[in-house]
């Protein structure tokens, strides 16, 4: 598919921002924040999606009030960190739901994962397959969360710097 490009000027970037606070604010809402008539706005918001920019819009739960489980952050180190083992291991690990993030670090670790089961033995048996699987895990070093002092909001698009600017 062929994204199409398109300027990210001031207005469009505000409508990032506001989407990514609010993801169902109306279309006339975003428009009179944003200053702009509804059509051109809607115009703005859909030409972000066909860039790609916008890649989804999603609902949070909350998972705690919903259901029984326990939250870590493991620690993966594979047997090897080459390009070819790497692939494997991203490819694989996708499979494993309880694994919600992973991201390939640097340091003493390959990766480190989000994830939620929806106990200790559940996250252990995860763990566990996770090892006999063709993987190439070296070795997984978990830390359970006790509590969640700030959780994910969205990116910090008012304080980062943006790879296209004005024109």
């Amino acid at each position: 598919m062929v994204r199409k490009s398109i300027k990210l000027d001031r207005l469009n970037r505000r409508i990032l921002t506001e989407l990514q606070n609010n993801a169902r604010i109306s279309n006339n809402e975003l428009s009179t924040i944003i200053g702009l008539s509804p059509s051109a706005c809607l115009q703005r918001v859909k030409a972000l999606e066909d860039s790609g920019y916008i890649i989804g819009y999603a609902m949070v739960a909350n998972v705690d009030k919903l259901c029984v489980n326990v939250k870590a952050y493991a620690h993966f180190t594979l047997k090897s960190n080459t390009y070819e083992h790497c692939g494997v291991f991203e490819k694989g690990i996708k499979k494993y739901s309880e694994v919600v993030d992973c991201m390939k670090v640097n340091g003493s670790i390959d990766y480190i994962a989000f994830m939620m089961a929806s106990s200790i033995e559940d996250f252990n048996s995860v763990c566990n397959e996770i090892m006999k699987d063709t993987l190439g895990v070296e070795k997984i070093t978990s830390h359970f969360v006790l509590e969640t002092a700030k959780w994910f909001g969205g990116y910090p698009l008012e304080s980062l710097e943006w790879k296209v600017q004005d024109e």
